[in-house]
């Protein structure tokens, strides 16, 4: 009778699993799971970032869907919103494999960051981007872009010009 093994779930359900989102519907997109995750109430960034240190040590997909994870939960936590954990509350609950990830994501946007600086792309103020209220609209916009530290934002948009003009993507 014990001879059928269940599979694990894939990498996207075992993150939302982890976050104590349903999976019976199927996938949702990584930016809802990061900005769920990354809600101060919600207790949940530790387990996810258990199962991204699992996700970088495989084959397959494994590896592409944590570094996406990781990319929306540091964009989340970088607008110093009150009501999400900061980056360096993360900190401490990441594992070798995710603070390697981590560094990788952060490499690609400081790259993101000196090509627009060298190429004069305007990096605007990022208060309204910080003020969306509309809930729906924030698990789009939060995930997709970075605060820095002088309040100036780094958006989608500027990504794909960094990645037109250079070539090269994340991962």
């Amino acid at each position: 009778m014990g001879l059928f093994k269940r599979r694990p779930l894939p990498p996207v359900l075992r993150l939302m699993a982890a976050a104590g989102l349903p999976t019976a519907g199927g996938e949702i997109k990584m930016p809802a799971i990061a900005m769920e995750v990354a809600r101060r109430d919600g207790n949940r960034a530790a387990a996810c970032l258990r199962v991204v240190e699992d996700l970088l040590a495989e084959q397959g997909d494994g590896p592409h869907t944590a570094l996406k994870f990781l990319e929306a939960l540091q964009n989340t936590t970088s607008h110093g919103v009150p009501e999400l954990l900061t980056a360096e509350e993360l900190l401490p609950l990441r594992g070798p494999l995710t603070v390697a990830g981590w560094a990788q994501v952060e490499r690609f946007w400081n790259a993101v960051i000196v090509w627009c600086e060298q190429n004069d792309v305007d990096l605007h103020k990022s208060a309204p981007f910080r003020t969306v209220e509309n809930q729906r609209l924030r698990s789009i916009v939060w995930p997709s872009g970075r605060t820095l530290a002088d309040g100036r934002v780094v958006t989608i948009a500027q990504v794909v010009l960094y990645e037109k003009a250079v070539g090269a993507t994340m991962m």
